[in-house]
């Protein structure tokens, strides 16, 4: 037991954030700690050279190999994509024991940010309409070969008009299934934790996210028992329809396409 407490002390050590002000490759300046994960921490950094803010990730040290592995994958899945509303690969290096994979800095409100913040409520057309605008960088990556395993609120940002899927840590070619992803959350109460790389983990996904949308606008009963998600929001039978589609409650969707169809279909409906 001792033994592991003192192993647990010795990785918080080696993955303690670099601060404020530290120059990694020689050209990029720390300002912020942006976020972590379990294979690496993202910060902004200025770039000498160039003049820009770009989002520097370094691959976990304590996770060795394995995490500098991982950077390196990410860095082959977005050289592939070159999409406007996805962060391209400005440059990747060896630095300080890590490997570090250097973006576009996109800067703006995550979905995440802008329902728990700024409390902004979306109802069933605003739902639709940013599932169908996320929906445009998913499909590209989808027909580049691979899928993002990762689209969650925190991975969407949204700036002015424009919306950006960021975050490839977990992006893998569809089908791949040399590797073991550690924390996802489970799809379904009797699924593995183990996710496939196949299209329908991301549009499951996406279902998730169009929940967290939707319970933005919703208020709890605090003396009412917990009841499901059909029974908490009102929604409409199209609404759901698409809702347990995506979730795996009713026949899935063959392909994005046919989701987007049905999508796009409901969001006029509700003019």
């Amino acid at each position: 037991m001792a033994f592991e407490r003192w192993r647990g002390f010795v990785r918080a050590w080696q993955d303690y954030p670099l601060p404020e002000g530290t120059l990694v490759g020689e050209r990029y300046r720390i300002e912020a700690l942006l976020g972590e994960g379990s294979y690496g921490l993202t910060y902004r950094c200025y770039d000498s050279r160039e003049g820009a803010l770009l989002a520097v990730k370094q691959s976990r040290p304590s996770k060795k190999a394995a995490g500098r592995a991982m950077l390196g994958r990410e860095r082959e899945v977005l050289r592939s994509l070159n999409h406007p509303d996805i962060p391209e690969c400005r440059d990747y290096f060896e630095c300080r024991g890590s490997s570090w994979l250097a973006t576009d800095y996109i800067e703006g409100k995550t979905l995440e940010d802008l329902i728990f913040d700024g409390h902004i409520v979306y109802g069933e057309r605003e739902c639709l309409a940013t599932a169908l605008r996320l929906m445009e960088p998913v499909a590209h990556v989808h027909s580049r070969g691979y899928v993002h395993l990762d689209l969650r609120i925190p991975n969407v940002i949204l700036r002015d008009e424009n919306l950006y899927l960021i975050d490839f840590g977990l992006a893998r070619r569809t089908g791949e299934s040399d590797h073991v992803f550690e924390g996802r959350k489970q799809r379904a109460e009797a699924a593995p934790e183990r996710m496939p790389p196949v299209i329908a983990s991301d549009l499951y996904d996406i279902g998730q996210l169009m929940l967290f949308m939707l319970y933005s606008g919703y208020r709890p009963d605090r003396e009412a028992a917990e009841r499901s998600w059909r029974e908490e929001l009102d929604l409409s039978p199209g609404m759901l329809h698409i809702l347990s589609r995506l979730l795996g409650e009713q026949e899935t969707y063959a392909d994005s396409a046919v989701f987007v169809r049905e999508a796009g279909a409901l969001h006029e409906s509700l003019r």
